[in-house]
């Protein structure tokens, strides 16, 4: 089994039929008739060891019905293996067999078609993942704290997406399966949750990747690193439903005199001069999870690091402006990119890596803005069905590039569209990164959604029973 990442990939080119029979005895959902001609995502071969050892543990169950996912791509042009190609797309499918096991949501693929909540609820999968969540609920030893706080994480996702129900069709088929594995999984979180000092100990695992991987130390006091928040939300923060929260740090060239002033002037200069006076932006996602008091805490455990470097041909010149020197920056040559991922498997197994993978800029991601092995949908037009296009496979730098331009000099932070008065708009606020600030505006916005107060409901009448 392989990731889509910088590690070892198989992939093997397949019709649509000999895809279904190759594969006969999986779990197998296709895809709603709505969404265009049938297609199919399957359940991995079998669980993988990594909330243990054994890959029978029912955490490795779980994690499997989560997130192990057998998927048809296509492949960009930046893969020669691919060929032959239709405007830079592989027109051939080819198989891939994903684990799972990194910075994602799980029940995928559920933003354009509910496929990855479906699958699991239906037969036969459906009575292997009950069972699973049943013997962890009966487990008497309690898991080391670390691992207890991912599976949350990665529980709390799940739970979000069962708790809003399936178009009316779907739920008459499913809703009873729907509500019973939401009250399983429910359970469990509470079973599993941290005390508020079991959180408070959590270790700051992103100082792993500065000391072993020469990631920046973006948290050190005078590293040059300063975090940063204009309008919140953020678009990472919403679509990921707060249960995780997205940190913007900026890298200075020099100190400023007036640092607020020239915070302020980033928005005005991000279409003409983004660039200007930095060396590198940053992008730190980190987990927040349900205390066993019910409360909504921050974590100092990073799922996701982004960063880029803004190299120069020189560092720059001193030239005279108006009676007096000024420096004028060198030209801007390239961004670097630095990326790294969370493996729950390192990190339970190995606590002091920090579990944190590098990744090249040559690695294989997909296609799409935060989702993950989700196809593009496509609007074949008046009275014609929406399609949803298989994902497709291209680089990280790519995937970096969808968003932030293909010389990734976009900063999404302050290409925001202004009211029509600017003094209406906020300054740009210099955060503490000590303090957890962004946290604290998802928690915020979390406590108002529907799915949290139904699973602090639970757990309050759990707490009245016991």
């Amino acid at each position: 089994m392989s990731r889509i990442r910088g590690w070892a990939i198989t992939i093997s080119c397949t019709a649509i039929l000999a895809f279904f029979a190759a594969l006969a005895g999986s779990y197998v959902v296709a895809q709603e008739a709505t969404y265009g001609p049938p297609k199919a995502t399957l359940l991995g071969s079998a669980p993988q060891p990594i909330y243990s050892s054994d890959p029978n543990d029912a955490w490795n169950r779980i994690f499997y019905f989560l997130f192990s996912r057998r998927v048809e791509i296509r492949l960009s042009d930046l893969f020669p293996e691919g060929a032959p190609f239709v405007d830079g797309i592989s027109t051939r499918l080819f198989e891939r067999d994903e684990i799972g096991d990194r910075a994602i949501d799980p029940l995928y693929p559920s933003h354009f078609v509910n496929i990855g909540n479906r699958l699991v609820l239906a037969d036969p999968a459906y009575s292997d993942f009950e069972k699973a969540l049943q013997d962890a609920l009966n487990e008497k030893a309690q898991r080391p704290v670390i691992a207890r706080a991912l599976m949350q994480s990665d529980l709390w996702g799940a739970h979000d997406i069962l708790f809003y129900p399936f178009l009316p069709e779907d739920e008459k088929e499913l809703g009873q399966r729907r509500l019973a594995t939401l009250d399983l999984i429910s359970r469990l979180i509470w079973k599993i949750a941290l005390t508020p000092e079991e959180i408070k100990s959590l270790p700051n695992n992103y100082s792993a990747a500065v000391r072993e991987h020469s990631f920046p130390d973006l948290f050190a006091k005078d590293s040059g690193w300063i975090e940063v928040v204009w309008f919140y939300p953020r678009a990472h923060d919403s679509v990921a439903g707060f249960r995780r929260t997205s940190r913007v740090f900026l890298k200075l060239k020099q100190p400023r005199q007036n640092l607020q002033r020239f915070l302020n002037g980033m928005p005005d200069r991000v279409e003409s001069d983004p660039l200007h006076g930095l060396d590198g932006v940053a992008l730190v996602t980190q987990l927040m999870l349900v205390d066993s008091q019910g409360k909504i805490m921050p974590t100092s455990l990073t799922s996701e690091v982004q960063v880029r470097f803004f190299e120069t041909v020189s560092s720059g010149t001193i030239q005279p402006n108006d009676g007096r020197l000024e420096m004028i920056e060198g030209s801007f040559e390239r961004a670097r990119l630095q990326v790294c991922e969370i493996s729950r498997k390192l990190f339970v197994r190995e606590p002091e890596s920090g579990g944190l993978i590098p990744e090249e800029e040559s690695s294989p991601a997909y296609h799409g803005r935060y989702a993950f092995a989700e196809g593009e949908s496509v609007n074949q037009g008046p009275g014609l069905p929406m399609l949803v296009e298989p994902p497709l496979q291209v680089t990280m730098r790519a995937r970096c590039a969808f968003c932030h331009g293909d010389d990734l000099t976009q900063l999404n932070t302050f290409s925001i569209a202004r009211p029509p008065r600017p003094q209406s708009s906020p300054p740009v606020k210099r955060l503490n990164p000590n303090e957890h600030e962004t946290a604290k505006l998802a928690i915020a916005e979390k406590e108002k959604n529907r799915d949290f107060q139904a699973l602090i409901a639970y757990f309050d009448r759990h707490a009245v029973r016991h």
